[in-house]
């Protein structure tokens, strides 16, 4: 019961803290004149996205409580403290490897390796789901700010 207490405690703090980045956008402008996006944009959709998945996941939380696992401290997916600590470690490792290959393989190439060695060595996920999380993640961040937002990303050897 009092883990449940946390979580709707946890999940309604975040959906106000969504709430107030989303309203706060308006003040820097969401669009420019030529509908042209502005810098109020990013906050209105990160914190309107973080309000309303925050409030989904409150309402489940209230409908099905979810029992705390027999082993303290374990997750969801079995893993101890000792060994979230491990992979954390790791992901401070990858990130400037990640920031280094940058130059070489450009940034959208550089992330989608990252996203994959993170899903295949950290997280132990299949091959094949982990170069299709990868490929999609390093397509939607390409599409997202080269073709939508029109932001010159750092290019490398591909060209993108």
């Amino acid at each position: 019961m009092i883990a449940q207490r946390g979580q709707v405690v946890l999940f309604s703090g975040l959906a106000l803290l969504g709430a107030g980045f989303a309203l706060s956008a308006f003040g820097y402008g969401v669009l420019l004149p030529e509908s042209r996006i502005g810098p109020g944009f990013l906050p209105l959709v990160a914190g309107g996205l973080l309000a309303v998945l925050s409030v989904l996941l409150l309402v489940e939380q209230l409908r099905r409580p979810q029992p705390s696992s027999a082993v303290r401290g374990v997750d969801d997916f079995g893993r101890t403290p000792q060994q979230r600590v491990w992979i954390l470690r790791r992901v401070f490792v990858l990130l400037p490897v990640a920031v280094a290959l940058v130059p070489v393989l450009g940034m959208v190439c550089a992330l989608g390796v990252l996203v994959l060695v993170i899903s295949t060595w950290l997280e132990r996920r299949r091959l094949l789901p982990a170069v299709l999380l990868s490929a999609s993640s390093a397509a939607a961040m390409y599409v997202v700010f080269a073709v939508v937002l029109q932001v010159p990303l750092p290019t490398g050897v591909f060209g993108f």
